[in-house]
């Protein structure tokens, strides 16, 4: 975020923090779902279509929130999901076997229709086309497309348009089939006062920070969230602690997340903003729609509630869809597993599948 001065950052933050809640509290009073994420996105994406945002042009104040908050609260996200992790998980794990299965099929076939209808309908070339229909893994699909000649912010604008809407539309539709708007979250007051307390802080800070360190480490994709989520599973799983995330900084989250979404608009003109846009509904529209079928085929197999698998197969970020998992209370482990084994999908097969399909002959 472009600022002349300390105290024009300082103004900057805190209303852009201001004007947030505000959103926040408006969507929540109109009973909105997810109204902590969704309400700043909704806002800071109007601001920067408008030129207010962080790098719009002109003079005057700029409103958002720094990028690095973001990676701020990622860990934060890791934690939370870790914290849902009980003794019994390994039993958990070893009965999703079939629908971690079907991950397989399903990223392969989103892939190939999607980038059909990019082709096709966008007139991207092929690398592009195919890296930006992937169905994760924003920041590794991008790369392994400009790897392969695509156009870089092309396909994260193809991504950003397919996240963004994912975020949205998911939460509106589960709104509509459960009759009430989801994500409003209740408060929770697991981090007790006292000594015990201020343990379970110092530990779950201690695997956040760590973690971080442990995922960079280990090179695992989504490191800033994975490396967390494992330290925070394991001290969970050994009951070292009980403690979860306070409603506080869950509302905190959300904000920040649904904030530096929003702000994404100021990137694109506007033309190829609506254009991507327009693509995306198509190729979401169709991504949902498979993965639909397969919460059902997943519900009828035991495995888990319909609501759940469908946020599990949905086609958004693994750190927005735990974010729904979490405020859903839609069983936020069994959610982050499909989105990691789709993420790792992203980023094996499909750079293989992409030089099957398109390598040229040789002699």
């Amino acid at each position: 975020m472009p600022v002349t001065s300390p105290l024009h950052a300082a103004i900057s933050g805190a209303a852009s923090v201001g004007l947030g809640v505000g959103a926040a509290l408006l969507f929540e009073g109109a009973g909105m779902p997810l109204p902590w994420m969704l309400g700043p996105l909704f806002l800071f994406a109007m601001l920067s279509l408008t030129g207010m945002g962080p790098t719009g042009r002109g003079k005057g104040l700029r409103l958002g929130l720094p990028v690095g908050l973001r990676v701020v609260f990622v860990p934060v996200i890791g934690v939370m999901i870790g914290a849902r992790i009980t003794p019994d998980i390994a039993t958990e794990v070893a009965r999703w076997w079939p629908s971690l299965l079907i991950v397989v099929p399903y990223m392969v076939v989103v892939q190939l229709i999607n980038a059909a209808i990019l082709r096709r309908l966008g007139g991207y070339d092929r690398p592009t086309a195919f890296f930006a229909a992937s169905p994760g893994g924003l920041v590794e699909a991008v790369l392994i497309g400009e790897a392969n000649g695509g156009n870089g912010p092309l396909m994260s604008m193809q991504h950003f348009a397919r996240l963004t809407l994912s975020v949205s539309v998911i939460p509106l539709l589960l709104s509509l089939e459960m009759g009430q708007p989801v994500g409003v979250v209740p408060p929770d007051d697991s981090l007790a006062s006292g000594i015990e307390g201020i343990f379970d802080v110092l530990l779950m800070a201690a695997a956040g920070v760590a973690g971080v360190y442990l995922g960079r480490g280990l090179h695992i994709p989504a490191a800033i969230m994975l490396g967390p989520l494992l330290l925070s599973a394991i001290i969970h799983a050994t009951g070292m602690t009980e403690a979860q995330i306070p409603d506080a900084l869950l509302k905190a989250a959300q904000l920040v997340i649904g904030t530096t979404l929003g702000a994404r608009f100021a990137g694109p003109s506007t033309r190829d903003l609506l254009r991507g846009l327009g693509l995306a509904v198509l190729a979401l529209g169709f991504s949902l729609s498979v993965a639909l079928g397969l919460a059902v085929m997943t519900a009828g197999l035991g495995l888990a509630e319909a609501e759940v698998a469908f946020i599990a197969f949905a086609p958004g970020g693994l750190i927005e869809m735990g974010l729904i998992a979490i405020a859903l209370d839609a069983d936020p482990v069994f959610v982050a597993t499909h989105h990691v084994m789709r993420i790792g999908l992203a980023v094996t097969i499909a750079p293989w599948l992409y030089r099957m399909l398109h390598a040229r002959p040789r002699g």
